[in-house]
């Protein structure tokens, strides 16, 4: 026994440990979790176990708040209580204060409890009124429920009511007067007092365990009832909020209990909705919702691996369901989960531009959601994992590492559901996390105030991405073609090489965010598959200066896997080889002024010395400020993107006056009517032997006339 120094996060006593010792509190405090629902944190004064006897279990955990010191004392009956407390006569009054304060939290806590599960009851009893007028609205037979119409409340303890409640009142109101005139008089008041607490501590305990195993044991008997009610609602609301819609109504039917419809749909086990709900409400409390706390990070990362699982489980549900609820639709196209979360202007607005969705007809833009359907379709092969293996690859891994047999990775290759998991918990998982902006306060479930701009203007919708898209095309509009080829043994022609433009899917992740990103430049090994790209579906930044950094991190990196080892070699000239060499040994360029290299050296160290980075950043300012005349760049790195990223004619047309690009163009220009002569020789030779060009050949002279 004797000083004992306690650091924060420790556990001095588990639940259903024998109680053996009696631990007075002298700095620090202590959190009492009874469950995950029901606890409480008690400071200097309190004496940890002198409200259970001697020899018996706890029914409480008890935590370090904070570093706290102990003083310990062992506990064999009540006179080591009477005790421990004449041993420190100066802290008495201050231990008298403490068990009055905690014996009255518990009392509060019966309260709350009692409250709870009578609300309980009438809720349930309410909502099995109203399921059964949604079944009759829907023209279907209710189920029936007896967990339900046999509910009644529980009684309310006498202890609530008695005068056992009126002195603990009274003692917490007159604590100041009684602390300085009875306490301090005699440490007999002291013992005296706090005996009498740990008497009716004892007393309201069993109560407090007895509504807590109500509550418990009644959501489990309910949980099948409100999965079943919630399912059914969501599609009478919905039915009235179209109604309204097409009414042209302002006032559409507000959403309400929206986590309880998204977590019934999902239909996942009690204790994760359970989880799930218990972090969310927690969240919504927290005042700095980015706070870099661990017991915030611990928060942020339970939401975001839940929320996941019930994504998942939603998702495969939604495959053979053709009408999803309004709230299930919004939660697999913005991440919203819950309304009071997302804000009730924020929640109207997600719930109109779900309504209004219009795919792209092109197919190429389209929600998370919409590509995991396309990926369990067969329609598109999963994205590569953050190691940059896709799909085969990654059960190679798998089974190499011994995390899994030969006989099962060939059973998975083809299955569409381990497929989808595999995109959903990979890519989707870490694209959202890096298109939201800042991975350290992520979560993937929307909230108020991640929207830091209105969002009437951040709704990335397919037809602003396009037009994004097209923005950059009109200028670079090289930038998705890449070189291939094609056989005529037909002809005896072995190899004809021509360009062929595969435009990119770009996927819409489900959060708020701020960047986008260049996922992969292809798919597999083939050159000629398109690239994947993602971009936050509300977003917040400039979508155009968005989409011209993901062209730029696919330009190099389509380069890179073209020129293969060769990338940055010179001797074999290409994009990133000589912006390599020219960023390499810039301070010995004749061509760059002692003021350009100052720069150069400036945006090297701005990027980490990173090379795609500063390509990127200078490929921005060449096609949003050299293409209209405005000079940004030094001479050889403007050099190197009109001949790897020329304009277009448009802007060729209306640059050829500028000095800085004349030469530039001429030159291209003489290569360019050369290519145009050679291909025009390759048709005509085919035109002896047959009467109709090759699709190839004719793709390829409309790719040099652009």
């Amino acid at each position: 026994m004797g000083k004992l120094e306690i650091s924060k996060g420790q556990v001095l006593h588990h639940k259903g440990d024998t109680v053996e010792t009696l631990s007075i509190i002298l700095k620090g405090s202590f959190t009492i979790r009874h469950s995950n629902d029901i606890s409480l944190t008690v400071g200097n004064g309190t004496i940890l176990g002198a409200f259970h006897p001697s020899g018996s279990k706890y029914d409480y955990d008890y935590v370090a708040a904070e570093d706290s010191t102990l003083f310990e004392y062992a506990y064999n009956s009540d006179d080591d209580l009477a005790a421990a407390i004449k041993a420190t006569p100066a802290i008495a009054p201050v231990m008298v204060s403490a068990s009055i304060k905690k014996l009255n939290r518990m009392l509060d806590t019966l309260f709350a409890l009692y409250d709870e599960s009578r609300n309980l009851c009438l809720s349930m009893k309410a909502y099995y009124e109203d399921y059964r007028d949604v079944c009759s609205q829907l023209m279907m037979m209710p189920n029936t429920y007896e967990e339900i119409t046999s509910l009644a409340p529980p009684e309310k303890p006498e202890l609530l009511s008695g005068w056992q409640i009126d002195l603990c009142r009274a003692s917490l109101e007159k604590d100041e007067l009684l602390r300085k005139g009875c306490y301090s008089a005699d440490i007999n008041f002291c013992i005296g007092i706090i005996m009498l607490s740990s008497q009716l501590a004892q007393a309201v305990q069993p109560q407090i365990s007895m509504m807590d195993e109500f509550i418990l044991k009644t959501t489990e008997a309910t949980h099948d009832f409100l999965k079943e009610y919630h399912t059914q609602k969501a599609k009478v609301d919905e039915a009235k909020r179209r109604e309204a819609m097409e009414a042209g109504s302002g006032n559409l039917p507000q959403i309400k209990n929206a986590l309880s419809t998204i977590l019934a749909y999902a239909g996942i086990d009690r204790e994760e909705a359970e989880a799930f709900t218990r972090d969310i409400k927690h969240f919504m409390k927290c005042p700095d919702k980015t706070e870099k706390s661990d017991e915030m990070r611990h928060l942020r990362m339970d939401i975001t691996r839940r929320f996941y699982n019930i994504y998942e489980a939603a998702f495969f549900r939604s495959i053979e369901d053709p009408d999803l609820p309004a709230e299930v639709k919004m939660f697999f196209l913005f991440g919203f989960v819950d309304e009071e979360l997302a804000g009730e202007e924020n929640t109207a607005l997600l719930y109109k531009y779900s309504l209004l969705w219009e795919d792209d007809p092109q197919g190429r833009v389209m929600p998370a959601y919409d590509w995991l359907k396309k990926i369990y379709r067969g329609e598109a092969p999963p994205s590569k994992d953050e190691f940059d293996n896709d799909w085969p690859e990654h059960l190679k891994e798998e089974v190499r590492q011994g995390s899994m047999k030969q006989a099962k990775a060939d059973e998975l290759l083809h299955d569409p559901r381990a497929m989808t998991s595999f995109e959903l918990n990979n890519m989707i998982a870490s694209a959202n996390k890096m298109t939201y902006g800042s991975i350290f306060s992520f979560i993937p479930a929307f909230y108020a105030e991640a929207a830091t701009r209105p969002m009437e203007n951040c709704l990335a919708s397919a037809a602003r991405v396009n037009q994004a898209l097209e923005r950059v095309r009109s200028i670079d509009y090289s930038c998705f073609y890449r070189p291939t080829f094609a056989t005529y043994p037909d002809l005896k022609i072995n190899r004809f090489e021509y360009d062929v433009e595969v435009l990119p899917y770009i996927v819409l992740m489900p959060n708020f965010g701020s960047r986008g990103i260049m996922w992969q430049e292809i798919e597999g090994r083939k050159r000629t598959t398109p690239s994947h790209m993602m971009v936050s579906i509300l977003h917040s930044e400039d979508l155009e200066d968005t989409m011209v950094k993901m062209c730029a991190q696919f330009r190099w990196e389509m380069c890179k896997r073209i020129q293969g080892v060769h990338y940055s070699d010179i001797s074999d000239p290409s994009l990133t080889s000589e912006y390599c060499n020219y960023l390499q040994f810039y301070k010995k360029n004749a061509n760059l002024s002692a003021d350009m290299k100052e720069k150069v050296k400036t945006a090297l160290k701005r990027n980490s010395n990173n090379y795609r980075s500063v390509f990127s950043a200078e490929y921005e300012l060449y096609i949003k400020n050299e293409s209209e005349g405005l000079p940004r760049l030094n001479k050889v790195a403007r050099e190197i993107l009109f001949r790897y990223c020329t304009f277009s004619q448009k802007y060729r047309d209306t640059l050829n006056i500028n000095p800085q690009y004349k030469p530039l163009i001429d030159r291209w220009t003489v290569l360019h009517g050369e290519r145009k002569r050679t291909l025009d020789l390759f048709a005509r030779k085919i035109l002896t032997q047959t009467d109709t060009l090759p699709l190839e050949v004719t793709m390829q002279a409309d790719f040099l006339k652009l």
